[in-house]
């Protein structure tokens, strides 16, 4: 059972990685959506902006509160960050709110003698119960957009496997806002288990966005998801578990190639249909990961 000031801090932690995963998953799903998606557009944008107001809640909250090894992490945001927002919304014509970047960047980290009060708990469990209603519903519309896909009867330049993976990150943090309102602590193997599956998914999908003229990184891209689906099918047979400095090895690669990834797409040295804001958004991921494993 987690204490006051454990619950408060591990569900800040969460929520201020989580949220933003959250809200950019509705930003890719609507820019992504031709113009007979109209309404399924609009209601992710609607995930979005409620996605947004949570973010803002959960960072003043976590002024004091979260600690500097999470801030300076890379997983709250990178240095391509705001430059990638300012991008994507250029070319998809989608509002997003940079401030709440800047904003994150001047949080207060945790100080010795900081204590949580009964307010402040009450505050923050308040976030994590409406953050769980919330992404109920967005797990919901997700599954609805799947269904659609994979049945021909929408069509969105999302693939059905990013759908997929997209749905699969939203049901981990129900899971995790679940579990902390339980005051217990998300499983250690579970988010093993869950990022090692997740980096095979961004290394698929990031080799079939790269233009056919890109092969160099084609090839990388490819021999990243081929390492990493081997790594998760070690994690799945208990017996055969890889070392941690495995894992810790393959992720720092794939998190440098994202990087490479990121600053290329934000130069126009790298030609894709992914925005800059898609691959700094899986480079967070490999930070959260790496950040996770080394605990």
């Amino acid at each position: 059972m987690l204490s006051r000031e454990e619950y408060v801090q591990r569900c800040l932690s969460a929520h201020l990685f989580w949220i933003r995963i959250m809200k950019e998953h509705a930003i890719f799903i609507e820019a992504t959506m031709p113009p007979p998606g109209k309404q399924l557009a609009l209601k992710a944008d609607s995930y979005k902006q409620q996605y947004d107001r949570y973010l803002s809640t959960a960072i003043l909250l976590s002024s004091g509160v979260v600690t500097a090894e999470v801030l300076q992490s890379g997983q709250l945001y990178t240095k391509y960050t705001e430059e990638a927002e300012q991008q994507a919304q250029k070319y998809a014509g989608i509002y997003i709110n940079r401030e709440l970047t800047r904003i994150t960047y001047r949080i207060e980290p945790f100080y010795s003698g900081y204590e949580v009060t009964v307010r402040k708990e009450q505050d923050v469990s308040l976030l994590t119960r409406n953050l769980l209603s919330l992404t109920t519903a967005f797990v919901q519309f997700q599954t609805e957009l799947l269904n659609y896909r994979s049945s021909c009867s929408v069509f969105t330049m999302m693939y059905t496997a990013d759908i997929e993976h997209v749905l699969l990150e939203a049901k981990r943090y129900q899971e995790i806002l679940s579990t902390l309102q339980s005051r217990e602590e998300p499983s250690p193997q579970d988010d093993r288990e869950f990022w090692t599956q997740n980096m095979a998914g961004h290394a698929k999908v990031m080799r079939g966005e790269l233009d056919p003229a890109e092969a160099a990184r084609f090839r990388q891209a490819n021999q990243l998801a081929d390492q990493f689906d081997a790594l998760a099918k070690a994690e799945k047979q208990q017996d055969t578990f890889p070392p941690d400095s495995t894992l810790i090895t393959e992720t720092q690669a794939i998190r440098d190639f994202k990087t490479e990834m990121t600053q290329g797409l934000i130069d126009c040295r790298i030609q894709a249909i992914m925005l800059a804001l898609y691959t700094d958004h899986l480079l967070r991921e490999a930070n959260h990961f790496l950040f996770l494993m080394n605990q």
